[in-house]
């Protein structure tokens, strides 16, 4: 008789498995059967412990984060919203390296074709978005480690959205986009798209594109949650005081800090969708990347906002 997945080490480490991507992987390992070993400061913070190996720590104490790594082959890491989110990063890098484990790591990097170009574009992108070159910083650390490094490269999250929605159940929509259109990535075929890679000890190292299949503007990503909600959604991106205060009534600290900064951002520049990244996700996933439509329609389906009680209330305010 097989090992049941909780009777099995677990060779897999994700870090931030309380957070936004950290869950999604978790739950795509969770899926395929495959036990992880998570750090965390406090485990209520898990969607579910089931099939988990539970490290109580932080990646401001090293030593736990050193003693997580025992036995691990490979480490799923995101980029922390933190202030030291560099010497952060490098504590993890650096216990990969001595623990012989390999680091799959997700977030903000610009690669180039020449080493020379690289470090053109993070200078550029530096000086776009001055609050992103730590992560900048991080991504070039962990692209240039000792630990077989794959580095997964996603665009703007569609749970963005999710975080907002009692905004959008207001009749509003804050994420900014381009007049020409922002690609926008499923969360959770960024989940699916690491579980693979970390299950798959052949997986080339390098660094992958995980996008959505197409870039929307603010008024076409309003449209859909007002077409799935049946209610009137109006865009709002280009307020800054509509954007600044549903950021603040949500998010706090250097995470809002962050968010603020990519959401001006993401208005002055387009997001544009390659067919060669499209490919490459793909590949990753085995399919098709989630359509924003899609992703509206299960957020909706999720939250039992049925689209009918929707037109109800705005039927009945019309008649007011």
């Amino acid at each position: 008789m097989s090992p049941s997945p909780s009777d099995r080490p677990a060779d897999i480490l994700v870090l931030g498995g309380t957070g936004l991507v950290g869950r999604e992987v978790l739950a795509a390992l969770h899926r395929r059967g495959a036990r992880a070993r998570v750090l965390v400061r406090d485990p209520a913070g898990l969607a579910t412990t089931d099939g988990l190996d539970i490290q109580i720590g932080d990646l401001h104490d090293p030593a736990s984060v050193r003693d997580a790594m025992d036995g691990v082959r490979v480490v799923f890491a995101i980029s922390p919203h933190e202030a030291d989110e560099i010497e952060l990063a490098r504590t993890v890098v650096s216990s990969c390296e001595r623990a012989g484990a390999r680091l799959v790591f997700a977030g903000v990097h610009v690669t180039g074709r020449t080493r020379a170009q690289a470090w053109l574009m993070r200078r550029i992108y530096g000086r776009m978005m001055p609050r992103y070159r730590g992560k900048l910083a991080i991504g070039h650390m962990v692209e240039t480690s000792r630990n077989d490094p794959v580095v997964l490269m996603p665009t703007n999250f569609m749970q963005t959205d999710e975080v907002l929605l009692d905004v959008i159940r207001a009749g509003e929509f804050v994420q900014t986009a381009h007049r020409k259109g922002l690609n926008r990535v499923d969360v959770r075929d960024l989940g699916e798209a690491a579980a693979r890679v970390l299950l798959d000890p052949g997986f080339p190292s390098g660094c992958y594109p995980v996008v959505g299949p197409r870039s929307l503007t603010g008024p076409e990503c309003a449209a859909e949650w007002s077409r799935a909600l049946g209610i009137p959604v109006r865009y709002a991106g280009d307020d800054d005081s509509a954007v600044e205060s549903a950021l603040r009534a949500h998010l706090s600290g250097h995470r809002r800090d962050d968010w603020i900064a990519s959401f001006r951002l993401l208005r002055g520049v387009a997001v544009a969708t390659k067919p060669s990244e499209v490919a490459a996700t793909e590949r990753l996933l085995g399919r098709r990347p989630t359509d924003f439509a899609e992703f509206v329609r299960r957020v909706v389906a999720e939250h039992g906002l049925a689209p009918s009680a929707g037109r109800d209330r705005l039927a009945s305010s019309s008649d007011r």
